[in-house]
């Protein structure tokens, strides 16, 4: 009776331990690496880099305050994937306070809002077409998401005159991205 007993046990054992090392829980449901629960995924935005890029200009152009408010992470979005997945591919998830939680959220927001509003001042309004795009601190690979780091898009409008557009980050999560930010330092 004892044997039954340990043999059971140990067989539960080995499947705990190998539905965790094969990326799934017990009962099948999908986890990240490290055995953190899944993250979900961005909504909106678009699904390549161009086509955020040609909705951020026509955004602009249209001075359309809410399609640009449309194309950056909301605070869910940022809460469960940004901040948690902003580690080194394989690490386990950043883990905040609720304070510093509230605090990152709110500060990267209130800077989102008035850099929004500074580039709708600056540029809205106008016809652009993309020149060129850089991203002044690179392509970087979190644990669940790719940063493109610090975007800098120069436009020329329809005079012939460039303009430069420093702003955010974007995020690439699955086959969707967006602007993590539109903060421009």
């Amino acid at each position: 009776m004892k044997l039954t007993r340990i043999s059971i046990l140990v067989s539960v054992l080995a499947l705990i331990v190998t539905a965790v090392l094969s990326g799934t829980t017990v009962d099948g449901a999908h986890v990240v690496p490290g055995g953190a629960a899944a993250h979900p995924p961005l909504s909106g935005g678009a699904s390549s880099v161009d086509e955020l890029l040609g909705k951020f200009v026509t955004a602009l152009e249209n001075n359309d305050r809410d399609a640009l408010e449309a194309l950056r992470v909301d605070e869910t979005e940022y809460r469960k994937i940004i901040m948690p997945g902003s580690v080194p591919p394989g690490q386990p998830p950043q883990r905040l306070s609720p304070a510093a939680d509230e605090y990152f959220w709110e500060s990267l927001n209130g800077k989102s809002i008035y850099n929004r509003m500074y580039l709708l001042h600056s540029f809205g309004g106008h016809r652009y077409r993309i020149k060129s795009v850089e991203w002044l601190k690179g392509i970087r690979d979190f644990a669940w998401f790719r940063c493109y780091d610090r975007l800098e898009l120069t436009l020329v409008d329809d005079q012939g005159t460039e303009h430069v557009v420093n702003t955010g980050s974007v995020a690439q999560v699955g086959g969707r991205f967006k602007f993590i930010s539109f903060i421009r330092d």
